[in-house]
């Protein structure tokens, strides 16, 4: 998932002279080799921003590993298979999976993928999909095929009341939120759509929508369950070459990048990607904004650097010019929060958030990367904060 809010960095000039956002096209049939056995496969996605999301496909002479392979559902999956099939592989060709992090466009295959291959799966070692609720029992055709068409309306902010929406509840348990309390706990979340925000709050009909999706969503995917978990530095040999493992946190907390220093080629997945910002999500008890931008410098500095693949929107070739356009729209942001606040006084993370974003934008992932900036501006003693009720409010500190 992407911060469809950010877009184009500030500054870019006004709309009608922006580049088009490549991560909007819809998704291509075309298979293209785009470094010495990486194929690039795009599938189709029903979210809010995006119009495709790019699985990779690493060749070696045991088959394939599959990079992020989509959505769950059996759109995506049919779109998948037809994907293989064009570049001349079967499912059974799949031999490795890789999740680049615990958004459902990126593991919503996956599960479906071992049980039909046995691929084994990669991820990093803290990746969890635990907000996501379980099945109860098995679903026929028909109930996949109402999931996935409740998903996709409420994955596109379709304007429907609550009423207008089924409800999944009887074939999921029941969404229980996050364990942690709001503004407590030591195991770092970056879970936006959580029941009990860390920033406190009302849940509002935009939180609503958001588990909903989620109960639809648990009908559609398998639960992925990783066979081997990576940290920071390991190394991978996959598509016949050595995959260097880097811990990129910020856009989740599990968020991992693959670098190929021999032919200079980074799987960059949502941490950086060409045209759009990522969303940094507020993450209780930790710095994400700091963790992120520190991450941006991580992969930017990589040695023989000379192609990006993002997992939405097309490659491309100059890492570090994006990595510090992306940084500039968090300093721009940042100071735009700084005069509102100011304006506005002590304030809660709700109120600041629509002093930042448009209406349209408002709800839990705005909300969440309005807090990931606060919690950094108090980290670097720009701001105050302290609890007012059930609510964290903020301040500019003292100069």
């Amino acid at each position: 998932m992407t911060d469809v809010q950010s877009g184009p960095e500030v500054g870019e000039g006004p709309p009608a002279v922006r580049p088009a956002r490549s991560e909007l096209e819809p998704a291509s049939d075309e298979v293209v080799e785009l470094a010495p056995g990486v194929l690039r496969m795009q599938l189709p996605v029903w979210l809010p921003g995006l119009g495709h999301v790019n699985m990779y496909g690493l060749v070696d002479d045991r088959g394939l590993t599959l990079v992020d392979p989509g959505l769950p559902g059996p759109g995506s999956w049919r779109a998948l298979r037809r994907r293989l099939q064009s570049a001349g592989y079967r499912l059974r060709d799949v031999h490795t999976v890789v999740v680049t992090h615990s958004h459902p466009d990126h593991f919503g295959g996956a599960g479906r993928l071992q049980e039909e291959t046995g691929a084994q799966l990669i991820t990093h070692k803290s990746f969890q999909t635990d907000e996501f609720p379980g099945r109860r029992r098995r679903v026929s055709g028909a109930e996949v095929a109402a999931a996935e068409e409740i998903a996709a309306a409420l994955g596109a902010g379709a304007p429907l009341a609550p009423a207008a929406i089924p409800t999944v509840d009887d074939h999921v348990d029941d969404y229980r939120g996050d364990p942690l309390r709001a503004h407590g706990g030591t195991r770092e979340r970056g879970v936006p759509w959580r029941k009990d925000p860390p920033w406190g709050g009302k849940v509002s009909w935009r939180g609503w929508y958001y588990r909903r999706f989620l109960q639809a969503m648990a009908i559609l995917f398998d639960r992925p369950e990783p066979t081997r978990r990576v940290v920071h530095g390991d190394r991978l040999r996959l598509g016949g070459r050595e995959w260097l493992a880097l811990h990129t946190p910020g856009h989740t907390v599990d968020h991992l990048c693959l670098y190929d220093p021999e032919h200079g080629v980074l799987l960059t997945g949502d941490h950086v990607l060409p045209s759009i910002t990522p969303h940094v999500a507020g993450v209780a008890g930790a710095d994400s904004l700091h963790s992120y931008l520190q991450t941006l410098d991580l992969v930017a500095a990589l040695d023989g650097l000379r192609l990006g693949l993002p997992a939405h929107g097309s490659p491309f070739d100059d890492v570090p010019a994006r990595v510090a356009a992306i940084k500039r729209h968090h300093e721009d942001r940042i100071a735009k929060l700084r005069t509102t606040a100011l304006a506005l006084g002590p304030s809660t993370v709700e109120a600041l958030e629509r002093e930042l974003f448009p209406r349209r934008h408002w709800g839990p992932m705005a909300a969440s990367e309005t807090y990931a900036h606060l919690e950094h501006m108090v980290a670097v003693g720009e701001a105050e904060r302290f609890v007012d009720g059930h609510d964290l409010r903020y301040r500019m500190a003292p100069v």
